[in-house]
């Protein structure tokens, strides 16, 4: 039943090629405590305003939307801000605060359940450390040992093992099955990525084993593959220097800046320039630094011999979802385009299985999802996984999911420990519904 990796092999082998020792740039680096650095809600109601605004605060952490930009601003420049003569609204008055609450990590103790028993629950009470999660993926594949592997793809560029965890129920073939696809941790600070897909993952397991009738069905009908770190180095730097990382840890030729978005880097729409400048940059100081070409990353050389592999195997790949934090949005593709021309033929049914996934997780905690193609309801983006899985690869339904809260006013990327354990239950319910509806497409 096992899946039979040779093609990634390859990508190991490139991605070794690709990437040098870990000598670690980010270990020359002075920890960023954020203390006195305030949260601003921009609203830019033209598209000039938005340029504008994007080009002052690119090199500061950020978020982007239709008709505003929430952005993090050190001491030093909160007169910049407030001397744009837009309408501007103060989030937080000190996200440092915010970061050293969130900061308290306790350490994962493996003992407290027996070998081959499923981790104790109270995991998802807090954050943890990125060795603990390693060691919590080893436990969940070791709770489930005859019906998952854990695959090595190859490496990050600071030699992070990637690494994807294959699940499968008692019938059918995997040859033969529709493929459910996860990618998390793909921008590093959104932490609660990384707790969502180990909530799923686990569920998943513990329903099986039990003898959950939904869950073993879906475990005997469809092949799930998990990827927990996309970005395991951007990941580490969060937790060891600066918290509101968002790229890769990989340098550029002619340039002091570190790191790549390694959702603009995948090999698809990369050349296009989308309207209104859209969330790429081809500068690389910028938060979403595209790469100097497409899929040149080691983590999306490794990751796309993966996916290539899983198009093309049983019945290809049903359901792709790429987590994301912040904004409570379920996003379709496109995100290069809105002309009616180019929107996908299955834009219809992915809206209706979008809208029933917000149904489900409204139901949960009475948190409201927004649903539709990502130019309309967030911004233009090229090289994204979404569009690339869906435009190269045909996935049938192909996402990204956009976790708690709506806004830096809940949170934004720091969100809150006690809000860990209502997020991934929310989640959990969303893919019941889905899993269920996609059944026969």
């Amino acid at each position: 039943m096992k899946f039979l990796v040779s093609v990634l092999g390859l990508a190991s082998v490139v991605s070794t090629t690709l990437a040098s020792p870990a000598e670690s740039i980010s270990s020359q680096d002075t920890r960023i405590t954020y203390d006195g650095h305030r949260v601003y809600r921009i609203d830019t109601s033209t598209q000039k305003d938005t340029e504008d605004v994007k080009a002052k605060f690119a090199h500061l952490p950020n978020l982007q939307s239709q008709d505003s930009f929430e952005v993090v601003v050190p001491p030093n420049e909160v007169h910049t801000v407030e001397d744009l003569g837009l309408n501007i609204h103060l989030l937080s008055d000190d996200i440092g605060v915010q970061i050293r609450a969130e900061a308290v990590q306790p350490t994962y103790k493996r003992e407290l359940s027996k070998k081959g028993e499923l981790p104790d629950l109270s995991w998802f009470e807090s954050y943890h450390a990125y060795e603990d999660h390693l060691t919590y993926w080893d436990d969940l594949q070791a709770a489930f040992p005859n019906n998952s592997e854990k695959i090595n793809l190859g490496q990050s560029y600071e030699g992070r093992d990637l690494y994807a965890l294959h699940l499968w129920g008692d019938e059918g073939n995997s040859e033969e099955k529709p493929i459910i696809y996860w990618h998390g941790t793909v921008h590093a600070r959104e932490w609660i990525t990384t707790m969502v897909v180990e909530y799923l993952t686990y569920q998943l397991i513990d329903g099986y084993t039990s003898g959950d009738a939904n869950v073993t069905s879906f475990l005997n009908y469809y092949d799930f593959w998990i990827v927990p770190f996309h970005n395991p180095d951007g990941f580490k730097y969060t937790q060891t220097t600066n918290r509101l990382w968002r790229k890769s840890r990989q340098p550029r030729s002619n340039t002091t800046c570190i790191g790549t978005d390694l959702n603009r880097n995948w090999d698809y729409t990369w050349y296009l320039d989308p309207e209104g400048g859209g969330s790429v940059s081809s500068n690389p100081c910028a938060e979403t630094f595209k790469g100097l070409g497409p899929g040149d990353t080691p983590e999306n050389i490794v990751l796309s011999a993966l996916s290539k592999k899983l198009a093309t195997t049983g019945q290809g790949i049903r359901s792709y979802i790429d987590w994301h934090s912040y904004s409570q949005l379920i996003l379709t593709p496109w995100g290069w385009s809105c002309a009616p021309e180019d929107l996908p033929a299955t834009l219809p049914r992915m809206r209706e299985i979008g809208e029933g996934v917000a149904k489900a997780i409204l139901a949960v905690d009475g948190k409201e999802f927004i649903v539709g193609p990502a130019c309309e309801v967030l911004y233009s983006s090229t090289g994204t996984g979404r569009d690339y899985h869906h435009g190269v690869l045909a996935a049938n339904h192909s996402w990204s999911l956009e976790l708690r809260p709506t806004s830096s006013g809940g949170g934004g990327f720091i969100l809150p420990p006690e809000q860990i354990w209502p997020s991934v239950r929310e989640q959990w319910a969303g893919q019941l519904w889905m899993l269920a509806e996609i059944w026969n497409d």
